[in-house]
């Protein structure tokens, strides 16, 4: 029975040991991502400001294709306008 119990005590040790370590790699990898998390937050806020400055510019260049094309259309029209009399 003695020999019983050791083998238990020592299996029993042998268990609580190896279950110790899980515990600080749970903690480990809970770590790593929070940190990937944080850096692919900063890394969509980055990508979203970049979008946002495109889309600014864009509708610049847009506004300013579409007055020019009204101007020239404008002009297209007194010279037709010109020509017909």
């Amino acid at each position: 029975m003695k020999k019983f119990l050791t083998l238990f005590a020592v299996a029993a040790m042998f268990s609580a040991v190896a279950c110790g370590d899980a515990k600080k790699e749970d903690s480990n990898a809970d770590e790593e991502a929070k940190e990937l998390m944080d850096e692919m937050n900063s890394t969509m806020e980055e990508v979203t400001e970049t979008v946002e400055a495109t889309a600014d510019s864009v509708e610049v260049v847009a506004d300013s294709t579409a007055n020019a094309a009204g101007e020239m259309m404008e002009e297209a029209a007194e010279e037709v306008e010109e020509a017909a009399q």
